[in-house]
Order: structure tokens, then C-alpha cells, then sequence
């Protein structure tokens, strides 16, 4: 007979489950939560689609098809028209012309079938530095494969789509980062010195958030000068959104601190002669760090909104620099989203990446939560 009982077992269990340090049950609880994988799934797979969008995207975002300009999406098809499987494939259109209303609609031609290549060889693409000229897809012999259509001037709406999320989430990692930073710097040494420091950061972010966001953003937005570099005002436009963004964090941060600071193992710290360097990085942000975590995610998809938006009203990132807000700025007019709705499309990965984001955060919230239920 065992000597062992299932109460045994159970200790057992519990005595590990207690000697896992927090970050490994953080870990533990987080990938228990399948709302938060599929978030991180979907963070991996946009990221993944900005760091290598040359890669992923067919062609480059400037490269025209002269011949193909407001062109429809092409379906993919696996079937050839005598039957049985061929080869991934899609179909050219013909332009046919209305007599009576000159309108001009675009019908799949099969005398048109162009095949589609895997690791193709075609325009050289760089990232970090290193050149490569392998793309995942495209068209043979060098003819052109739209599959999500064409703009106004024949460009490629899936390769601008695809090289936008990399300047969309340059943007949104350079806010998220600048002002983790700034609100972290301010909130932490506000709540844990006080005093005069204390009272004057806390009116300078009351000042911050005293003013309605929209309008504040417009008129800050509207005095970069218009004839700088596409990348000038990338970082002007950058450093605005920065100097809005990290009052939030900083004013929620110093509560935390706050109560942290009157903790006995703070107090000891201090009684034993630690020096306040050393407090607030080994006792008091890696106790604030979860929440940091967790603002991250949250306000990294709403810059990514408020970058498509104001870029969507021409006020943002400038051409010839692409992002989603710029591919959108397109469409702004009804004429042109009745014609060509597919010009949208940029709108699904928007909210795909945001959803994404959020469910990142919900995960990350919930697992770094000690009393949230698993």
C-alpha cells in the first residue's frame, strides 16, 4: 500500500505553486488566459508584417502599374477552367466602357491568367542595414498581382498596406516609449520626494490635461511647417503626441508610489541608510512595473488611432512616407469610395491590430492581477 495520499499530493502541489517567483505565475496565469494569447498572437503577427514588410508586401510603395489604375481586387484561384487543380493564379481585367453612361467597369478575363510565384526574385528591400531581393509572393515573369487592387495612379493597395504598419508602428512604439519614460521619471520621483517637486509636476499636468484633447491636438498639429521633410515632421508630429501622453501615466503612477513608500520594507530600506537611487529602482518601480506593463499596451493602439486619424485628415504623417492614416487620407471624398471601395482596406488591419493590443493588455491585466480570477 502507498504511503502517499492524495492530501500529500496536494501539499505538494500547493508548496509549488507557492515557490514560483511572481513573473513565472504572471507567465503561468497569462497563458491560461486565451482571450490574452490571441491578443499577443495577433501583436506578433503585425509587428512581424511592419519589421519585414518588405518581405511581405509584393512591391515597393511608390512602384506603379500604369495599366492597371482604380483596378479591382484579383481573387486567387486553384482551379483551372478545364478542370482540376492548377497552380495559385489570378486574372487580368478588361476595361469595358458603358455607351450610355461612360462608366467604366473592369470584367475577369481568362485569356489574361497570371501565376503567382513563391520567393520571388524582384526589388531589393532593406532592414537593419542588410539588403535582401527575395519577396514572399508575386506575380510570373514579372507581371503585376494586385489582390487588394490599385489606387488612384496604379499602386499596389496590399504593398502600401503592408509597408504602412511599419511607419504606423514606428509611431506608435516611439510615443508608447517616450512617454513610458517621461510619466515614469515624473510620476515615481513626484510621489516619492514630494514637497515642491510634488506640487509643481502635479499643476504642470493639470495644466496638460486641462485642455480638451481633439482641438489641442489640431492646433498643435497645425503649426508644423509644411514644407519640412517628410521625416522632420515625422518627429515633430512624434514629440507632440509624447508631450500629451505621459501625464496620464505620471499622475497615476505617483498614487502607487505614494502608498508604496510607507511600506516597512520602504522604511527599512531608509532606516538602513539606502540611498533614494537605490530605493525607487530596487523597491519601488519594479512594484509599479506591472501597471507601467499594462498602460503600455493600452496606449499604444489608442496613438496608433489618433495617428490614422489625424493623418486621415492631412494634418499627420506627410507623403511620400505611408502609413494607414495616409492610405485613408485617399478616400475622403464619397466619389472615390463608391468607385473604389476597396481603398479601405486599411481600415481592417486598424482595427484588427487595435483589437489585438487590447486583448494583450486584458491578459497581461488580469494575469499580473492577484486577485483577479482565473
Amino acid at each position: 500500500m502507498s504511503d502517499i495520499s492524495p492530501t500529500h499530493d496536494l501539499n505538494a502541489e500547493a508548496v509549488s505553486e507557492h515557490s514560483l517567483s511572481y513573473w513565472q505565475l504572471v507567465r503561468k496565469r497569462f497563458r491560461r488566459n486565451r482571450y490574452g494569447m490571441f491578443g499577443l498572437i495577433g501583436c506578433l503577427i503585425v509587428i512581424t508584417l511592419g519589421v519585414f514588410s518588405g518581405f511581405f508586401a509584393p512591391y515597393e510603395t511608390a512602384t506603379k502599374d500604369r495599366s492597371a489604375i482604380y483596378s479591382p481586387p484579383q481573387a486567387v484561384h486553384f482551379f483551372a477552367p478545364e478542370g482540376g487543380l492548377a497552380r495559385p493564379y489570378v486574372l487580368g481585367f478588361e476595361e469595358i466602357m458603358d455607351p450610355n453612361t461612360f462608366e467604366i467597369t473592369f470584367e475577369p478575363s481568362v485569356d489574361k491568367r497570371v501565376p503567382i510565384q513563391f520567393f520571388v526574385k524582384a526589388e531589393p528591400w532593406s532592414v537593419l542595414g542588410i539588403t535582401f531581393e527575395t519577396r514572399l509572393f508575386g506575380g510570373a515573369n514579372g507581371e503585376f498581382v494586385h489582390l487588394i487592387g490599385t489606387d488612384g495612379v496604379g499602386r499596389d493597395v496590399l504593398s502600401r498596406m503592408i509597408h504602412g504598419s511599419r511607419i504606423t508602428l514606428m509611431m506608435g512604439f516611439m510615443v508608447m516609449s517616450a512617454a513610458l519614460v517621461i510619466g515614469t521619471v515624473v510620476g515615481v520621483s513626484s510621489g516619492y520626494f514630494g514637497g515642491v517637486f510634488d506640487l509643481v509636476a502635479q499643476r504642470v499636468i493639470e495644466f496638460v490635461k486641462s485642455f480638451p484633447d481633439l482641438p489641442l491636438y489640431l492646433a498643435l498639429v497645425a503649426i508644423l511647417p509644411r514644407r519640412a521633410d517628410p521625416m522632420t515632421i515625422f518627429i515633430l508630429f512624434a514629440s507632440i503626441l509624447v508631450l500629451l501622453q505621459w501625464a496620464n501615466l505620471a499622475r497615476e503612477l505617483r498614487g502607487k508610489v505614494i502608498s508604496i513608500r510607507s511600506v516597512e520594507y520602504v522604511r527599512a530600506a531608509v532606516a538602513v541608510g539606502a540611498s533614494d537611487k537605490r530605493i525607487m529602482l530596487r523597491h519601488i518601480i519594479p512594484n509599479v512595473s506591472s501597471h507601467m506593463i499594462v498602460w503600455a499596451t493600452y496606449t499604444l493602439p489608442e496613438v496608433i488611432l489618433l495617428e490614422t486619424f489625424l493623418s486621415f485628415l492631412g494634418v499627420g504623417v506627410q507623403a511620400p512616407m505611408v502609413s494607414w492614416g495616409v492610405m485613408l487620407n485617399q478616400v475622403r471624398d464619397f466619389q472615390s469610395l463608391a468607385s473604389a471601395p476597396w481603398l479601405m482596406a486599411p481600415v481592417g488591419i486598424i482595427i484588427l491590430s487595435v483589437l489585438a493590443f487590447n486583448a494583450l493588455g486584458d491578459g497581461l491585466r488580469d494575469a499580473m492581477d492577484p486577485y483577479s480570477n482565473d
